[in-house]
Formats: structure tokens, C-alpha cells, sequence
């Protein structure tokens, strides 16, 4: 009787524990659920509002800026637009600049593009860090907001428009500009008659859209935008599509006599930025839609965007929540592979601000890492892990042959360079191994007065 008491009593612990983590995982579940549930009535009121009609004409391009962006948008900006009108279509490219960023003489320059209009649109104060400030059509931000309003065809006009976030207590960070982009002058557009491009797509201020062919061959004159639109449009049944995220070094250059920072594919990556470049959309745990280059039907876009904002302003990699929200909102489309979308990382070499300075690039990655760390909290690890992973990679074992092949790439395979290769992999193992670590110490805050969504 004792011993029987006894084992009862020892099993008591583990039974607990099974019980909270059975528990946790449910609540993940009805959160994500209930997420999904609010992306699909946003992306039913968008259909109806709409009466399912959209502009074929136009293509709508977001994306947000802050400090730095201005070393990126004066060729990105026109390269977009260039790209769109070789589809033969005009595009509505909505800029904004988040907590009083301002960059005029980039902006300036824009007006000086043939068949441009740009139209400068401004927020009034945001009153919490999940409610989308209202935008106006004047700097005073003085009597009615400002809504987005279809042109005739045959007046073939490019539009930018430019917002700017006025700054506030609760107006850094990217999501919180994309917040008052997504939920107030695009939902509030819809509902005053706009009738939205049926294509979307969101990108950041350095992202370039171009060819990749086998063996990390760019084509740096081609339209890779070109290609995923003509996907989405020839294949109605996809609902969203990911560009392949292809990191780069960014250095100094001239662009029609403006200094700018431009991507140098030449320059070694970092180790744990090299490894995610040559897996990036081929293996389960490596397969989000970057923020570099997304795109997708305007309805799933906005309603994924919206519902994001609204609900996590901690967040600082909205693509990863995107990219989990429509898996789980049955949205279609994988990574399109052979596009990709540029991404700056820092150098080898690049240290930060701190004091004392840190390795640049494993702060980006230390960055990420928290994010996950959060995700995983929020919806559990078990319905995102298909999408992110930050466990050991082993189709680096399973799938060694192929695996391997990446890792050499075009490249000869003699001693000296497999060596170089193993090395760079052990350090990128054992460096995403301290970080996870810290990183775990110290996930995204999502929600409530602490949560902060800094770039």
C-alpha cells in the first residue's frame, strides 16, 4: 500500500506537466484559430465591399521606410516602377516614412520621373501602438481623411504616394507604419468606394526583383517582378507567392550621380546569412514569404497585414507571421525560386553602436531569433515549425547528398575549398546555437504598453 501511494505520488509531477504544456498547447490553438478566423472575415468584407472586382490595370506596391532608406529608394523605387510598366501595367507604389523619417530629396527626385504623380499624405497623432492613425490629404491633417480613388486607364499615370507618420509615442517601428499603411488608408479606402489592383506587393526599401539562375547567377538587368505577377496571373488558384530571399553585402555607389549603397554579390556572406541563402525555400523550417518580396492578391495581403498590426504591434518580422497565417488560412502559394528578392546583411567584419560593439551580423540573426522566440510562444512551436525552425536542420542529414550540392554550389570541389565550406558550416551551427540560447532569455513582447516593434 505504502510503495502504490508512493509511485502515485511520484507520477503526480510528470502528470502536471503534461497537463500545462497539453494546456499551452490548446491555447496556441485558439489563438491561431481565432486569428485565422479574423484574416478570412477581413478578406470576405474586402470581396464584398468590392463586389469581388478589382483593377487589372494597376499594381499596388507597399512598403516602409525609416532612417537609412534613402540610401536604397532612389533606384529601387524607379527600378519597381520600370519593371511594373514593362508588364504593361501602372503601379500605385504607397511609401511610408514611420515616425517622422523624412528623406525630401529622394522624394523630390521622384517628381522628375516621366508619368509620375506623387501625392504626399500625412497621419495625425497614433493614440495606441494597435490602432491605426487616420491620414489626410494636408499637413494639418484638417477635415476629411484622405481616401485612394481609381483614375481612368487612359490617363496611364504612375502614383506614389508618400506618408508621412507623424512621430509619437507610439509610432516607431515597422508594423506600426504598415498599422496605419494596411488598416486605415487601405481599409478605409475600400470602404469609401477605391476599388483596389488586384495585385499586391510588399517589399522593403533596398529590395531588388531579379532573375537567379543555377549556381547564384543574377542577372542584374532582369524583371523578376515580371515573372511572379505573370505567375499569379496565369494561375488564378494561387493566392500568394514568396521570392527567394537572397542576402547580400551592401557598399557605396553611384546612381545618376547620388551616392547609394548598392548590393554586392561578390563579398562573402556571414556564415549563418550564407546557409539560409542556399536553403532559403527548399527545406520544411526555411520556407517564410520574405518582407523583401511578397506578392499576393490584394484581398489576402491587406487582410493578413491588417489583422497583424492590429493584434501584435511587438511584432518586428511581420513576414514570418504572414507567411504562418495564410498556411493555416488554407491561402495558397509557396516560394517562387526562381526570383529573388534582395536583402542587406552586414559584413563579416561589421561591428554595432553598442558599447561594447557587437558583431553586426549576429545581432541581425539575434534579432530574428527573438521574433521566433515569440511566435513560438504565441501559436506554439508544432504550427509553425513546417514554416520557421530554429532547431537542428536535419535534412542536413537526410537529405545529405542534396544538401551538399548546395553547399558547394558552381564551385570546384577540391580539398581546400570543402574545407572552407565545413568550416563556415560548423561556425554556423555553433554560432545559431549561442544565439537561440539568448535569444530564448528574451522573445518578442507582442502585445500591451511593452511591446516594441523597433526595425
Amino acid at each position: 500500500m505504502f510503495l502504490n501511494n508512493l509511485l502515485a505520488t511520484s507520477d503526480r509531477p510528470s502528470n502536471f506537466l503534461r497537463e500545462e504544456k497539453l494546456a499551452l498547447r490548446e491555447k496556441q490553438d485558439r489563438t491561431l484559430e481565432a486569428d485565422v478566423s479574423s484574416v478570412l472575415y477581413y478578406r470576405a468584407w474586402i470581396q464584398a465591399k468590392t463586389n469581388n472586382t478589382f483593377d487589372s490595370t494597376r499594381i499596388l506596391g507597399i512598403v516602409a521606410t525609416a532612417k537609412g532608406a534613402e540610401n536604397y529608394l532612389p533606384y529601387t523605387i524607379p527600378q519597381i516602377i520600370q519593371q511594373i510598366s514593362e508588364i504593361g501595367m501602372m503601379a500605385d507604389i504607397v511609401i511610408g516614412l514611420n515616425n517622422g523619417f523624412e528623406c525630401p530629396t529622394v522624394i523630390d527626385r521622384f517628381t522628375l520621373l516621366p508619368d509620375v504623380q506623387v501625392i504626399h499624405l500625412y497621419t495625425d497623432e497614433k493614440l495606441a501602438n494597435n490602432i491605426p492613425a487616420r491620414i489626410f490629404g494636408n499637413l494639418m491633417c484638417k477635415g476629411e481623411p484622405y481616401y485612394l480613388s481609381n483614375i481612368e486607364p487612359q490617363q496611364s499615370r504612375h502614383r506614389i504616394f508618400v506618408i508621412h507618420q507623424k512621430e509619437g509615442q507610439y509610432a516607431a517601428g515597422k508594423i506600426r507604419v504598415l498599422g496605419d499603411i494596411y488598416g486605415s488608408l487601405l481599409l478605409n479606402s475600400i470602404e469609401n468606394g477605391w476599388m483596389p489592383p488586384a495585385i499586391l506587393v510588399a517589399f522593403d526599401a533596398e529590395s531588388q526583383f531579379l532573375v537567379e539562375q543555377k549556381y547564384s547567377v543574377i542577372e542584374s538587368e532582369s524583371n523578376g517582378l515580371k515573372l511572379i505577377v505573370n505567375q499569379l496571373q496565369n494561375q488564378p488558384q494561387i493566392d500568394i507567392l514568396g521570392t527567394r530571399n537572397r542576402f547580400a553585402v551592401y557598399q557605396k555607389g553611384m546612381v545618376d550621380g547620388i551616392e547609394v549603397l548598392l548590393p554586392n554579390f561578390s563579398e562573402e556572406l556571414p556564415p549563418i546569412q550564407w546557409f539560409m541563402d542556399i536553403v532559403y525555400g527548399k527545406y520544411n523550417g526555411f520556407r517564410c514569404k520574405p518582407a523583401a518580396g511578397t506578392v499576393g492578391r490584394t484581398d489576402v495581403m491587406i487582410s493578413l497585414l491588417a489583422l497583424i498590426a492590429e493584434s501584435y504591434p511587438g511584432v518586428k518580422s511581420d513576414d514570418t507571421y504572414t507567411t504562418i497565417l495564410a498556411k493555416h488560412a488554407d491561402f495558397t502559394g509557396d516560394i517562387f525560386l526562381e526570383v529573388i528578392a534582395t536583402n542587406r546583411t552586414p559584413g563579416i567584419t561589421d561591428m554595432t553602436m553598442d558599447k561594447p560593439p557587437k558583431k553586426a551580423w549576429m545581432e541581425q540573426v539575434y534579432r530574428w531569433n527573438t521574433t521566433h522566440q515569440g511566435m513560438k510562444l504565441l501559436y506554439g512551436e508544432h504550427n509553425i515549425k513546417v514554416i520557421a525552425h530554429d532547431g537542428f536542420p536535419w535534412f542536413t542529414v537526410t537529405r545529405a547528398i542534396d544538401f551538399l550540392k548546395l553547399v558547394m554550389g558552381g564551385e570546384k570541389a577540391n580539398v581546400s575549398t570543402v574545407i572552407r565550406k565545413l568550416k563556415t558550416l560548423a561556425i554556423a551551427f555553433s554560432t545559431s546555437r549561442q544565439i537561440r540560447k539568448r535569444s530564448i532569455e528574451n522573445p518578442d513582447i507582442l502585445q500591451g504598453s511593452k511591446a516594441k516593434a523597433f526595425w
